[in-house]
């Protein structure tokens, strides 16, 4: 009898394990394809004649998201239908503000073997201008360029840094090189060696880690854009057990005036079955016996309403393929032996003690908003414990201005 489980064991195993390699080398960036555009009807999430003298007193978003949602309005956000509405593109949207100041998402149906598994572009407003008073934009994992979207980058500011982030995430990093010629394109370290037919300005150097890390700022080039604005840190702790090499060699970004923190595939969010904004980040934490705190953003609201249920393939890859097969492949067998402790201490500085996290913008899945929620999601994520009555809990970023101001720019 024991031989009989241990067999089905082995099988089982077999069958994650061949089901992961499938997905770690069969996910080209070739397999992937964006949805083009739908005309259809979008459910107007923002009210037009809404106006702050109708605002109730005790009012039930937080001042920040009714900031969002006052700047959808100035942009027109809800005026036209970019697309339909889905788990990938809540509000179908060409774009949507996503943090304070100055932060867009371009959400976006993204397809690999005809699975949506959705994508997700972020614009900065940087605070550095052109010479015409035009604010200069930050452009980190850049999705297909379309006229929408080109004349919705046009009231943004304009384009003057192109970041692809890792190895998957530069697909369309061609486009963006050739519409906007003077804008500087760059990779994270390897990415010219592999992706030769962008026009790259340069790549983040390997290693990139901000002032305050615990070393000095990794130097890089000048013509970069402010990185006590805008910090990187290289996630140079990783190898695939079938290459030998870095499979996604990420670079992940925080925006310190916005306390925003960008990932591509180090962390995602993927949404449960019914489609309720966050949902499953409440269902994760409850199991856990964790207290989900009250400013947050644990539901569905005018800038991600509830879409319905989620289609089954998009499901099987967020909550199974993903949360269930490939989190534990990565953190057990692609983070390196030799490696543990700096992926350790990268994850402290992220969570702990390095970045004041409010807002979390992964490319896959749900935005994750609230100081308090978004540390316990990264405790979660990376399996630590914040102390957050010691000097480790208290964090301290590198001062640039006083943090989040009142209004967007």
């Amino acid at each position: 009898m024991k031989l009989q489980h241990l067999t089905m064991m082995k099988s089982v195993f077999a069958i994650a394990i061949t089901l992961i390699h499938t997905l770690i080398t069969s996910c080209s960036i070739d397999a992937f394809q964006l949805q083009p555009p739908q005309t259809s009807n979008i459910i107007l999430a923002v009210n037009k004649d809404n106006n702050d003298n109708n605002i109730p007193e005790v009012y039930p978003l937080s001042r920040k998201k009714l900031m969002l949602v006052n700047e959808a309005k100035r942009l027109d956000i809800s005026k036209g239908s970019y697309s339909s509405i889905g788990w990938s593109n809540r509000l179908g949207s060409v774009i949507t503000p996503a943090a304070i100041p100055g932060v867009y998402t371009v959400d976006r149906p993204f397809y690999w073997n005809k699975i949506d598994v959705g994508c997700r572009c972020t614009i900065i407003q940087l605070s550095s201008e052109t010479t015409d008073g035009s604010k200069e934009l930050l452009i980190h994992s850049p999705v297909g360029l379309d006229l929408p979207l080109i004349d919705a980058v046009i009231k943004l500011g304009t384009v003057a840094h192109v970041i692809s982030p890792n190895y998957e995430h530069v697909k369309y990093a061609y486009q963006w090189a050739n519409q906007y010629p003077n804008a500087k394109i760059w990779g994270c370290p390897g990415l010219s060696e592999k992706e030769t037919n962008v026009k790259w300005t340069g790549e983040v150097p390997y290693g990139a880690r901000p002032k305050g890390y615990g070393q000095d700022e990794t130097q890089h080039d000048n013509e970069m854009w402010d990185w006590e604005e805008v910090q990187p840190i290289h996630i140079d702790i990783e190898s695939n057990p079938f290459t030998g090499n870095a499979f996604f060699n990420e670079v992940i970004y925080y925006h310190v005036p916005s306390r925003t923190l960008l990932t591509t595939d180090l962390y995602w969010n993927y949404p449960r079955g019914d489609g309720v904004t966050n949902g499953q980040l409440v269902d994760e934490l409850q199991a856990e016996g964790i207290t989900i705190p009250t400013d947050n953003d644990s539901s569905s609201w005018e800038l991600a309403p509830e879409v319905g249920e989620i289609p089954l393939g998009s499901k099987l890859w967020g909550k199974v393929g993903m949360d269930k097969l490939f989190y534990p492949f990565y953190m057990n067998l692609m983070v390196k032996k030799d490696r543990r402790g700096e992926f350790e201490k990268i994850a402290r500085y992220i969570t702990c003690s390095g970045w004041e996290i409010e807002t979390i913008i992964p490319a896959h899945g749900d935005i994750v908003r609230g100081k308090e929620l978004c540390r316990q999601v990264l405790e979660k994520h990376f399996n630590i414990q914040c102390d957050i009555t010691s000097e480790e809990g208290l964090a301290s970023t590198a001062s640039y201005g006083a943090g989040p101001p009142e209004l967007f720019n």
